[in-house]
C-alpha cells in the first residue's frame, strides 16, 4: 500500500516550488509576511507558511500561503495568527482554539 500525498503538495519543491515563490512575492512583496524582513534571494530564502494551518484547513492553495523566513514560519508552526484567531474565535472549537498563536 503506498503512501497518500495531499492533491497538490508536490509543487511546494523544486522548479515548480521556486516559481510559486516568485509568484507569491509579485503578488505581496519580497518580504517575510510576519516580520517584514526583505528576502535577498525569495526563491532560495522564502519558506512557504500556510496562513491558516494545514492541520485546521488543509490546501495548498496560493490564497492560503504566505512567504516566510525560517525563524518566523518556525515560531508560528500550527498557530493561528492571532488577527484571524479573533476574527474566528466565535466559530472555534475549544480544541481549535488550542492551535492559537
Amino acid at each position: 500500500m503506498g503512501t497518500h500525498r495531499p492533491r497538490g503538495s508536490g509543487h511546494m519543491r523544486g522548479a515548480k516550488g521556486r516559481r510559486k515563490r516568485l509568484r507569491l512575492a509579485a503578488r505581496d512583496g519580497a518580504r517575510c509576511f510576519y516580520c517584514r524582513a526583505p528576502f535577498g534571494d525569495v526563491a532560495a530564502e522564502a519558506t512557504f507558511d500556510h496562513y491558516v494551518p494545514y492541520a485546521l484547513w488543509p490546501t495548498n492553495q496560493a490564497f492560503n500561503l504566505v512567504l516566510a523566513c525560517g525563524s518566523c514560519n518556525l515560531r508560528k508552526g500550527d498557530a493561528l495568527p492571532l488577527g484571524l484567531l479573533l476574527a474566528l474565535r466565535p466559530w472555534l472549537t475549544r480544541q481549535q482554539m488550542g492551535v492559537a498563536a
